[in-house]
């Protein structure tokens, strides 16, 4: 699920993550938005369960393609679970984690 908001837009994910499937279509919006609208994203990850290494790997990606594009990318509603795995691997180093998408957006607009 897609939210534009003023300067970014806030991509709702959902479901296990454990599958292909599941971060497919990512690649693909993204960059459509990059094209039409903006490079910064908010991922929610209010209503996904699970993360294995697909699913980093997308974060990275997605990550990645935001930063060349100048934008970034800031990650919010973390599950306990998810959260050992970013620790576990220090990706929380890495990407940026906000603790509410109010706090998300208004570090897009510094």
């Amino acid at each position: 699920k897609l939210i534009t908001h003023k300067n970014c837009t806030e991509l709702c994910l959902s479901g296990k993550g454990l599958s292909n499937e599941d971060f497919e279509p990512l690649s693909e919006i993204t960059s459509e938005q990059i094209k039409k609208y903006s490079p910064n994203f908010i991922l929610n990850l209010e209503n996904l369960d699970l993360i294995n290494s697909l699913g980093l790997n997308s974060f990275i990606k997605l990550f990645t393609k935001s930063r060349n594009s100048g934008g970034d990318l800031y990650i919010v509603n973390i599950s306990d679970k998810i959260n050992q795995v970013l620790l576990l691997t220090k990706l929380n180093t890495v990407l940026n984690i906000a603790k509410s998408i109010d706090e998300a957006k208004n570090n897009f607009d510094k």
